[in-house]
């Protein structure tokens, strides 16, 4: 059986590497990833993983056999790790094999659509979760540090915005016959849901009090444009919107406070902080995978290690549970206001 190979280290097939296992048993082995999903985020999980010089066995989810995978896991005795890069409606069953055999997950995000499947999933055990990650890695762009560090409550209105047209996100990539298609799992809220997190990174008291959605009647139940209208009891309102459908790239928003007003844009990397008396502006640099690097690499100091040295903002997993559950609820809060036929 032939080797996968991804930016020059090798790609173990879970039958081949069973059979790797059974020969050098397992006494001394380096810690091995396993990468379920063989999507475009699957497959750039695993080639940087490699790049770290981990040991990767990677799993499609189509013809998957739980039977192989979690004998795969048993025979690397406490030295193994999943990565979940499967479509959104696949969480639980993978989650529950994993906790089985206590072995961390690097869950992508979002980590559910139901508030009934995140609890659900944050039914394992405490100590396996603060081993585990959910992948919002847009917490790893400067930019994103950089409004971490400001006053939250400062801001009494916030107001995010994420857009680009479906069709230029990948190439040789189909719309209705991707999972972002699907009406149990797909739409624009869960694609594009780091602004969620976003915003409750800088306002963590944020609840859902609306949600309004844009659909196409050749795709029932998928939202094509979504806007949340988020509040807290502290008195800060916020909105977050969304959509497939922006023919240029839209990725930027405004923090309006009590001592200063914030706007940043992550097109064009750049924050303008207005005050009554000046007007600072910053610029981040930035290359789009050093992110998935930076995530993953933290997830495994996060496996190997004790992890203790990580900072908050890291999405570990027993820390981020708030912006999972906001995202399912918002999710399941849609009301569907019209319709826009997208050329798909």
């Amino acid at each position: 059986m032939a080797v996968r190979v991804f930016g020059g280290f090798r790609c173990y097939p879970p039958v081949l590497y069973y059979f790797r296992l059974l020969w050098i048993g397992v006494n001394g082995m380096a810690w091995t990833y396993f990468v379920v999903g063989s999507g475009s985020i699957g497959r750039r999980h695993a080639a940087n993983l490699q790049n770290l010089g981990k040991t990767v066995v990677h799993f499609a989810w189509r013809g998957f056999d739980a039977e192989v995978f979690s004998r795969n896991i048993a025979l690397c005795d406490g030295q193994a790790a999943v990565i979940i890069a499967t479509a959104t409606d696949v969480r639980s069953e993978l989650v529950e094999m994993c906790a089985a055999s206590n072995v961390p997950m690097y869950i992508e995000k979002p980590l559910a659509f139901t508030q009934s499947d995140v609890d659900v999933i944050y039914g394992i055990e405490m100590s396996l979760q603060k081993r585990s990650m959910v992948g919002f890695m847009l917490r790893y762009h400067p930019l994103t540090k950089f409004l971490s560090e400001l006053d939250g409550s400062d801001f009494f209105r916030l107001h995010f915005e994420v857009g680009h047209d479906v069709r230029q996100w990948r190439e040789n990539w189909s719309f209705p016959k991707s999972y972002a298609a699907r009406a149990k799992g797909g739409g624009v809220l869960l694609d594009l849901c780091h602004e969620v997190d976003l915003a409750r990174m800088i306002c963590p008291s944020l609840e859902v009090s609306a949600v309004t959605s844009i659909g196409d009647e050749r795709f029932p139940g998928v939202d094509f444009a979504s806007t949340l209208s988020l509040s807290s009891p502290t008195g800060a309102v916020a909105t977050v919107a969304m959509d497939y459908l922006s023919p240029v790239l839209i990725r930027s928003g405004s923090l309006i406070g009590r001592t200063q007003n914030v706007a940043f844009n992550y097109v064009s990397n750049s924050v303008i902080v207005s005050t009554a008396v000046d007007v600072t502006e910053h610029r981040f640099t930035l290359e789009r995978n050093a992110m998935f690097m930076d995530i993953m690499y933290d997830f495994t100091i996060l496996v190997e290690g004790s992890g203790d040295e990580i900072c908050l903002d890291m999405p570990r997993m027993d820390l981020v549970r708030g912006s999972c559950s906001l995202i399912a609820q918002a999710w399941e809060q849609r009301k569907f206001m019209g319709t826009v036929r997208a050329d798909l």
